[in-house]
């Protein structure tokens, strides 16, 4: 019987020459690969077989109470509606008995027979994931070969979501005994609030994630569109399901599955054409490195109203035993910031479980890419006014009094 890793590269062959699918194997495997959205993030391709009278490393790695003994008592389940992706379960499985969501071979279906646009949402973490000599403008262009009618940087919407917290920021925190947490970027921060420290929420201010923001922007502009994000994050495939911010973002694919198509279509990312159109703020390019949103926040409020009496002071965490010792330090009074930004990776984005390269140096890779941008915030990036001008907002003071179309509903 061919295994999970087998059937998935000889789909996805099939699928990138154009080809109907037609493989034999584990029929439940196969529904997986061709189907994701009808099965749960994580996928058991092997029985569960650690002694039922110990401690299971899955059950144990996990967080977010997702993972159940099975109802006969022999084996663990997991709950797909408590699971947020982090894949610390697939990890602590010694027996490899557990395998992450792929999203790949339904995308490249899309590229072959979907007959409206297809654009592609890279998340900042992606610079130096190929390779040092594939720049951004390079990767627009293999994209494009692939079949993606255009590529935008995250990182452009990860400049409006920064405006969106200053301004949020600069409206709500007043006294010293005000706070705020951030919204942005990482799913697994915001699943710690809502499921762990619910308490916590009405200091959340309403805003979609970066991913979210460009996939209602293209949708907005574009509304036959199909968008795909690309990323090195698991629990994003988790987030774009949620139900306030569901139909954004049609597919999420990882970096590593993104590798996986180019290489059996035989791309030389090297060699491609240089198509370079940046975009976005050094700030807005920084999210993908732990802190890198408080410290876009930090620098956008200042620029807003920098005689603030009560100026924004920023705290960081990264890692989930990090998050939560910060929260539980405000919780007991403890602040010591108006501004808190959680992360659930080590190092940020550029640590997430499906990137490619080690976390040190996709962080060097980034910052050195924020170097190249052309303005350091959002308040100085002229591509982002014209963007929300577009969208349909005269000044930055209308669009903090109607971003819907940035807002979520947290429950």
């Amino acid at each position: 019987m061919k295994t999970l890793d087998e059937l998935y590269h000889q789909m996805l062959r099939q699928a990138a020459d154009g080809k109907p699918v037609d493989v034999d194997g584990d029929p439940k495997l196969i529904d997986c690969l061709a189907h994701p959205d009808d099965h749960p993030l994580i996928w058991r391709v092997k029985p569960c077989v650690c002694p039922p009278d110990e401690k299971r490393p899955c059950q144990e790695a996990c967080s977010w109470g997702a993972i159940k003994p099975s109802p006969d008592g022999k084996g663990m389940i997991i709950d797909d509606a408590e699971c947020v992706g982090c894949q610390a379960c697939v990890d602590a499985c010694k027996l490899e008995s557990l395998k992450t969501s792929k999203d790949i071979i339904p995308v490249v279906q899309e590229l072959h027979d979907y007959d409206g646009p297809v654009y592609a949402l890279v998340a900042p973490a992606i610079s130096g994931q190929f390779g040092p000599n594939v720049t951004m403008g390079k990767m627009r262009t293999a994209l494009k070969h692939l079949g993606f009618t255009g590529m935008l940087e995250v990182a452009v919407f990860a400049d409006i979501l920064t405006m969106k917290e200053a301004l949020e920021f600069d409206k709500n925190v007043h006294t010293e005994e005000q706070f705020q947490l951030t919204s942005c970027c990482c799913p697994m921060w915001i699943a710690m609030i809502k499921k762990l420290y619910h308490q916590l929420l009405p200091n959340v201010p309403g805003s979609v994630s970066p991913m979210i923001a460009g996939g209602r922007t293209v949708k907005a502009l574009h509304p036959n569109a199909k968008t795909v994000f690309i990323g090195p994050c698991l629990a994003k495939k988790a987030e774009r399901k949620e139900p306030d911010i569901a139909g954004a973002i049609d597919y999420v694919l990882t970096y590593q599955e993104l590798r996986d198509l180019f290489s059996v279509t035989n791309l030389d990312l090297e060699k491609m054409e240089e198509e370079n159109v940046p975009h976005a703020s050094s700030s807005g390019i920084g999210y993908a490195c732990a802190g890198g949103v408080a410290d876009a926040v930090a620098m956008t409020v200042a620029q807003l109203d920098p005689d603030r009496k009560v100026p924004i002071k920023t705290r960081k965490a990264d890692g989930v035993p990090g998050c939560k010792a910060m929260i539980n330090d405000i919780l007991a009074g403890n602040r010591d910031g108006n501004f808190f930004e959680g992360m659930g990776c080590i190092g940020g984005c550029v640590g997430g479980p499906r990137a490619i390269i080690k976390k040190e140096e996709g962080k060097a890779c980034v910052q050195a890419y924020g170097q190249e941008a052309q303005s350091r915030t959002p308040v100085e990036n002229p591509y982002v006014i014209e963007l929300l001008k577009h969208l349909g907002f005269a000044t930055v003071e209308e669009f903090l009094e109607k971003s819907d179309l940035f807002d979520r509903h947290f429950d």
